[in-house]
Formats: C-alpha cells, structure tokens, sequence
C-alpha cells in the first residue's frame, strides 16, 4: 500500500471520504494527477469497507461521483487545450490521431480511457478538444466510473476477506 495512504488506515471514516475523493477527482482533473495513487485509494477504501470502518454503499457514490466530476473538469479544460503551449509541445499529428480516435470510437472510448492508467488523465481532455458531444461523453464517464469504481472497490473488499487481521 502506498505510505501515502497509509495514515488513512486510523483515520475517521469521513476524512477518508474526503481524501479519496479529492484524489480520485485530482487524478483527472490536473494533469499532474496522473501520479496520484488513485487505485490505491480505492482499493484502501474497499478494504476498509470490508474492516468495517467504512461503508461499501457509500464509498461507491463518493468514489464515482469524484470520478465523474475530476472527468468532467478535464473535459471543459480539452475544449481550450487544443491552443495550448502544452498541445503544441504533444505536436499536431499526435493531436489529431488521438481526437481521431475518440471521434472513431466515441463513448467506448472514454470507457476504456477511464480503465487505462495514464489514459484517465488524458482521454477526457481530448474528447473536449476532439468536440465530442457533451451528452455522449457525460454517459461514458458515468458509465466508465461506475465499471471501474466498482471494480477497484470489490477487488479491495475481496483482498480484507483474504488478509489475516491486525
């Protein structure tokens, strides 16, 4: 587990709240987010979920909801990106072939974006440039939020039924 993370462990469940959704909403929303360990937080919180401390039913809204809203801030940052410095550095034939791919492949794109590492962060920024449409992209990011949130949390659960306690 990430050292991080590891002061969450005895922490108050409302502070682990919080400090997962900021991470999991920064993950996307800042460029730089991509070095967060955001799989780590969720899979903490599954497994503290299964420990008691928090509650499955409620680390899965907070975590999507973050998701959702880190998806939805990188979005509205692509529809201006394409004029960037930080676009021209990435260079014009790159550009266009990631916005071509999403064009291609619309609303599953940004569902496999959101399971790829690295991808998270920039998938949505690239839909907003690309201009994809703001209803197809809001359905792939509830839809890829709620697949991947779902999973990381489950797979952390499953890990607290399997390692012994402290």
């Amino acid at each position: 587990m990430d050292s991080l993370l590891r002061p969450l462990l005895d922490a108050p469940a409302p502070v682990v709240y919080l400090i997962c959704a900021l991470l999991i909403t920064a993950e996307t929303a800042l460029l730089p987010g991509i070095v967060l360990p955001t799989l780590s937080a969720l899979l903490l919180m599954g497994f503290l979920a299964e420990r008691g401390t928090l509650h499955l039913g409620l680390a899965l809204p907070v975590a999507v909801l973050a998701a959702v809203i880190g998806d939805q801030l990188a979005y509205l940052e692509g529809r201006r990106l394409r004029r960037s410095r930080f676009a021209r550095r990435i260079g014009q034939d790159r550009w266009d072939r990631a916005e071509a791919a999403v064009a291609r492949y619309g609303v599953p794109a940004v569902i496999a974006g959101r399971c790829l590492a690295g991808a998270r962060t920039l998938v949505p920024r690239v839909a907003g440039s690309a201009a994809m449409p703001y209803r197809r992209f809001a359905v792939g990011s509830v839809c890829a939020a709620v697949l991947w949130a779902s999973a990381e949390l489950l797979l952390g659960h499953l890990t607290a039924l399997v390692t012994p306690a402290s």
